[in-house]
């Protein structure tokens, strides 16, 4: 009989993870095609107007009262306003609704509380007791979690960055062709091109309408977006505007450089492309294979969490297969250095 329940159980935690899983899919579909509706509805003949929220709309504006109240409660404590300062460099200043950091932090506890929810809703389908060390793991996993996003979406957005960073360096020198100056090519940039890097150069043509001196704005821009291009052309604009000289060339000069190191990261990116899903392949393998034999027979890996030994045996496990993962990574990491 208990084998019998704990199967029972066991599909029914499944079938309501896929079930889940399928609603978070639809929102996230939701989502883009609202997104898509509101981008383009602007261009349309006849637009038509609904004045009535869509029910991912009635969600988010919820979840965003949610959020501002809780935000208002971690103003009041000093140790979340020193915490929220660590992510005041991931805001974006210049939307007309300014992002304020201690709402990222409300959504984190938000998610702390969220996921504690989750293990209080199974601990009961199961009949086990809630323990409060099992409270604050599950808190503080669900805490983090939005780091784990923000740090990816980081990551993106530098790609992008620096996948549009030659296109931003021909539109500044067709600019300079033309006998625009330094702020009248950023402003050319932030309208020519869409995502990050135009947000970026609205940035820098922002804080030079407010009268920031040139070097300043442009190390500020280095400093947010952290890349070779960016620092050549800090460098380059930097010495021009100090020294005088023709900044044509110089720019001629920068977009070819560019191009060349984008095109043999692109040649090293083909080259390298084999090793890289074989890599991929040989560290999910081990996830995968552990996945399969605890989803078969759950019990098979219990010696390892039971028994000091194999406690032991894990740890030495879990070290070797982190360790794999750091030296394959630097053995495979080839950079373009020019």
């Amino acid at each position: 009989m208990p084998n019998g329940y704990n199967m029972n159980l066991f599909i029914l935690q499944i079938t309501m993870i896929i079930i889940l899983f399928g609603v978070v899919l639809w929102l996230i579909r939701l989502n883009r095609a609202t997104r898509l509706e509101k981008r383009f509805s602007k261009y349309a003949v006849n637009v038509i107007k609904d004045e009535e929220l869509s029910l991912f709309d009635k969600v988010h504006k919820i979840y965003n009262k949610i959020k501002k109240r809780v935000s208002k409660l971690l103003y009041k404590l000093k140790i979340f306003n020193d915490y929220s300062k660590k992510y005041e460099k991931y805001c974006d200043n210049t939307k007309i609704i300014r992002e304020d950091a201690m709402d990222y932090i409300s959504t984190k506890v938000l998610a702390g509380f969220a996921m504690m929810l989750l293990i209080v809703i199974s601990d009961i389908f199961q009949y086990k007791n809630i323990t409060s060390l099992q409270l604050v793991t599950t808190f503080l996993i669900g805490f983090y979690i939005p780091d784990l996003l923000l740090i990816s979406k980081t990551k993106m957005r530098k790609r992008q960055i620096e996948k549009d960073m030659l296109k931003a360096i021909i539109i500044m020198n067709n600019s300079f062709k033309s006998g625009l100056s330094i702020m009248q090519a950023i402003y050319m940039v932030s309208n020519e091109l869409d995502g990050p890097i135009s947000e970026e150069f609205k940035k820098m043509y922002i804080d030079l309408s407010f009268g920031l001196n040139m070097e300043t704005v442009f190390e500020r821009f280095t400093k947010r977006i952290d890349t070779k291009e960016a620092r050549y052309i800090t460098t380059s604009l930097n010495v021009l505007n100090k020294t005088g000289g023709n900044i044509v060339q110089v720019f001629a000069s920068v977009e070819r450089n560019s191009f060349t190191r984008k095109k043999l990261q692109e040649e090293l990116g083909a080259l390298t492309a084999s090793a890289k899903a074989i890599f991929q392949i040989l560290v999910f393998i081990p996830v995968l294979l552990f996945l399969g034999i605890f989803i078969l027979n759950p019990n098979y890996f219990t010696p390892l969490f039971t028994n000091p030994i194999g406690i032991m045996i894990l740890f030495i496990i879990i070290l070797i297969y982190i360790l794999y993962i750091i030296v394959i990574k630097r053995v495979m990491k080839v950079k373009v250095m020019m």
